[in-house]
């Protein structure tokens, strides 16, 4: 009866044997020499070296070029169109005469009055020779006078409402507009415009500049405009406004820039910088280096030992992709431009890229 309790016995037996005997044989393998080793990870990531080059103190806007001069060209006589001398597109000179109305009725009109004016004057001839005679009164002599004065300038009148009948150009441009046709009836002063001319020869581009730049911008001051697919221009600030909207907390700006060749075009987009000053000889970083936290920048320094370094830098002048440093780095000194997301102080880096 006590047979099965003697075979589990000799089981247990078995088994802590086996047991002793494999960790035995583990601890014969182990070295008490073996140490556990950290496993250093150098991030990548991209490095400059930071050099002197030329920077400016420069102020981006974008405006739309105006013309200085423009004109909406109307009648001052009434009749039917009968020319129509030029189109869109043309270039006219001050005087120009842009269309032509029928002027039968004005020659009508100025016939009569110089007929009417011819006899009076032949009956103020006759007049003065027995004035001088004392054979008529003095007032006679006076209303007759007055008389040859008043269809003097009746007649005159006639003269210009016939000139009224050709359209001319009041200043020398480009006729951006033509609305009217040959056939159309013309009203005198009409609010319609018949052309509408533009002088191209010189154009403005005004901008809205914030009240902390103003002390910066001075008339004469050259100013650059960018239009795509075209070379930039060189342009000049010629007014400025005395007065900051309170609104906008900007002042006007006035840009002109010559146009002789007139490529430009009123009404285009432009981009525009003002260059209020110019280093030659700065310390340079890319703008992609430089982190902004807490109000203040800073970057990455490559040490020797390929550890990083987090140093506060002042910033000067900026341009699209490079900042002036005033403090905080020396020439030479290499900094990340690319990796930073995942660094901190002492971080081992694998710089995969220089950029010189």
């Amino acid at each position: 009866m006590n047979k099965p309790t003697h075979v589990a016995t000799a089981i247990s037996t078995a088994l802590l044997t086996s047991l002793l005997f494999l960790t035995g044989c583990g601890a014969a393998n182990s070295s008490p020499d073996t140490e556990k080793t950290d496993v250093v990870v150098a991030i990548p990531v991209e490095a400059t070296k930071v050099n002197r080059g030329e920077i400016s103190s420069t102020y981006r806007t974008t405006s739309t070029l105006e013309s200085k001069a423009d004109a909406e060209v109307n009648s001052k006589a009434t009749g039917i169109v009968q020319s129509v001398l030029v189109e869109e597109g043309d270039l006219v000179q001050a005087g120009q005469v842009l269309a032509t109305l029928d002027t039968e009725r004005q020659e009508i009109q100025l016939a009569k009055g110089k007929a009417d004016l011819g006899q009076l004057k032949s009956e103020m001839e006759r007049v003065e020779k027995m004035y001088a005679r004392k054979l008529v009164s003095a007032d006679v002599y006076d209303k007759l006078k007055w008389q040859v004065e008043s269809l003097s300038a009746s007649v005159a009148m006639q003269e210009l409402a016939l000139r009224d009948t050709k359209i001319i150009a009041p200043i020398s441009g480009v006729i951006a507009r033509r609305y009217v046709k040959v056939g159309q009836l013309i009203t005198e002063f009409s609010s319609k415009s018949l052309f509408t001319v533009v002088s191209q020869q010189r154009l403005e581009a005004v901008i809205n500049l914030p009240e902390h730049q103003l002390s910066r911008a001075k008339v004469g001051q050259t100013a650059l405009l960018n239009f795509a697919g075209m070379p930039q221009r060189a342009a000049k600030i010629v007014r400025i406004s005395p007065v900051v909207d309170a609104t906008s907390g900007t002042a006007r700006v006035t840009i002109g820039i010559d146009n002789d060749d007139l490529v430009l075009k009123a009404g285009m987009f432009t981009q525009v910088e003002l260059q209020y000053d110019n280093k030659p000889n700065a310390l340079l970083v890319p703008k992609r280096a430089v982190m902004a936290m807490d109000n203040s920048a800073s970057v990455f320094v490559v040490g020797a030992d390929n550890t990083v370094e987090r140093k506060v830098v002042k910033i000067g002048y900026e341009s699209d992709e490079y900042m002036e440093i005033i403090e905080g780095l020396n020439e030479g000194d290499q900094v990340v431009t690319a990796g930073q997301a995942g660094l901190k102080d002492k971080t081992t880096v694998n710089v995969v890229k220089t950029n010189s």
